[in-house]
């Protein structure tokens, strides 16, 4: 777990509610607990947006079997709420809203390891803490692999080290200010970040053409030898296949090779021109003798690796295959959805029924991505076997090369971009980060209209779970919520009481 995500305060999510089971004759019950769950279900789970850890907070404990836990609201349920994306795929800028300080994190909080970050250039200039009131996400960087990341993330500090300690070489004026305007300045690092950006995007776009055709000519080469190599070994293991015997020529040398072992042994043999010369003709059969066994070694291994592909690619090879791939995507991400969420009006039975289509579904989504992939290796011939003829050199691959395709900038002001106006890439898309998306799309509603949606949705729900009594006037409808409001009768010694405390001693 990363140090930065060990201090969360995790809680567990609501216990789901199922209103099967109840008894038809206890209807009162069934009012209470429809009129809780909705009232449940209006509270927003997710509005307030958690930017730094918390300190206090006590750890998830672990191995330990329990209920998912629900995290603090972040970044990363905003530009990730699926969870795809691998460590250093995203790069989270964070902004001091005080002194336009810039934090770059490859998490989605900040922590105090990552005041690090900050050079002493100056009294406070470096916060004693963390404050989450102080801290406000700047913009959210998204690329395509996470070695991209990795190097986008630190040039990016390298660039704001740069600004931070090198300053008297581009702003030399400074020197004339006072000291604590001057290290206002230099902590302002607002512009100098979209400009870093998009500095380290183009470096990346210029290197990126450079691996790629570095990827191209590797490539290139290991397809030649391969072809090269396995066209000779081919031939070696049909030459020696077009015998009688398939092991013939591998006896024969094996009988040779035993017989000038012998030879060299016998006495009018000791001679050093004869021992020489049958030396090398021994060492020409064990050199002969080892290619054939290699051809046939790996002829037999690339034929069994071809039949088992052929055989893993056949639901692939069906009609429809990839339309039946997309619908199951479909129906497990609804199916998932259903089960966070359960709805109260379905029974247990239900529920399980939907856990266990989830399960079957998962597994043949998984068999056919499998049939896929092992469709995609039996066509371009491209497995671990066949590039076992490969010397260590082009065996190696090297690395992804560098894309700006799919690169995105979510900026929470969009204003920001344009500190760096006319030096983006083209390919570079710009999107505005929606962290106050929930916010907003919450409705905020007074007492009276809050009371007014609550006997909505509790008519609602009791109107499927008794859909015989969806005829009932609004004169049952009032009495229902008369029932629903008024405080429940205190029975035994506390219903003996009365209003007025008894035991108050009554005054002159």
């Amino acid at each position: 777990m990363p140090r930065n995500l060990a201090r969360l305060r995790y809680r567990l999510p609501p216990a789901p509610v199922s209103f099967e089971g109840i008894d038809a004759g206890r209807v009162r019950l069934l009012e209470n607990k429809v009129a809780q769950y909705v009232v449940r279900q209006s509270n927003p789970r997710h509005v307030k947006l958690q930017t730094v850890v918390n300190a206090k907070a006590k750890p998830l404990p672990t191995g330990k079997s329990m209920v998912r836990p629900i995290k603090p609201y972040t970044l990363r349920d905003v530009v990730d709420p699926e969870g795809t994306a691998r460590h250093g795929q995203i790069i989270y800028v964070f902004r001091s809203i005080k002194t336009n300080q810039v934090i770059y994190s490859l998490q989605e909080l900040l922590d105090d390891h990552h005041l690090a970050q900050l050079p002493f250039i100056g009294k406070h200039s470096v916060p004693a803490q963390l404050r989450p009131d102080e801290w406000t996400p700047h913009c959210v960087i998204a690329f395509a692999t996470p070695e991209q990341g990795h190097n986008a993330f630190r040039k990016l500090r390298e660039f704001r080290k740069l600004h931070e300690v090198s300053w008297e070489k581009t702003n030399p004026g400074w020197k004339q200010l006072k000291i604590e305007l001057r290290i206002k300045k230099i902590m302002d690092q607002r512009a100098n970040m979209s400009a870093d950006l998009a500095e380290v995007l183009r470096i990346q776009h210029a290197h990126g053409l450079q691996m790629a055709t570095a990827l191209a000519e590797q490539q290139q080469k290991a397809s030649e030898f391969m072809d090269k190599k396995w066209a000779s070994i081919d031939s070696l293991a049909n030459a020696a296949a077009e015998k009688e015997k398939q092991a013939a020529s591998v006896k024969w040398l094996e009988h040779e090779i035993r017989r000038l072992t012998q030879k060299m042994k016998m006495k009018h043999m000791q001679k050093d021109e004869d021992q020489k010369r049958l030396e090398a003709a021994r060492a020409s059969h064990e050199a002969r003798l080892r290619r054939v066994q290699y051809a046939l070694r790996k002829a037999e291994q690339f034929k069994k690796m071809q039949d088992d592909l052929a055989a893993k690619a056949a639901p692939a090879n069906e009609a429809g295959a990839q339309e039946r791939l997309d619908d199951l995507h479909s129906q497990v991400s609804a199916l998932r959805d259903s089960l966070e969420n359960p709805d109260p009006t379905r029974s247990q039975e239900h529920l399980d029924v939907d856990a266990d289509l989830l399960e079957r579904h998962t597994a043949e989504i998984a068999t056919l991505e499998e049939a896929f992939e092992a469709k995609q290796q039996a066509d371009s011939r491209d497995h671990y076997i066949a590039r076992s003829v490969l010397p260590q050199v082009l065996k190696k691959p090297l690395p992804t090369p560098y894309t700006l395709e799919g690169v995105s900038v979510m900026w929470a002001d969009m204003q920001d971009a344009l500190y760096a106006a006319g030096a983006w890439p083209e390919a570079i898309e710009h999107e505005t980060l929606a962290i106050n998306r929930i916010r907003d799309s919450t409705a905020y509603l007074s007492a009276e209209e809050f009371e007014i949606e609550k006997r909505n949705e509790v008519s609602r729900i009791l109107a499927a779970l008794r859909p015989e009594e969806l005829q009932e006037t609004d004169e049952d409808k009032t009495q229902l919520y008369s029932r629903l409001e008024e405080p429940e009768q205190k029975t035994g010694v506390l219903g003996m009481l009365a209003k007025v405390n008894p035991f108050k001693s009554a005054s002159a």
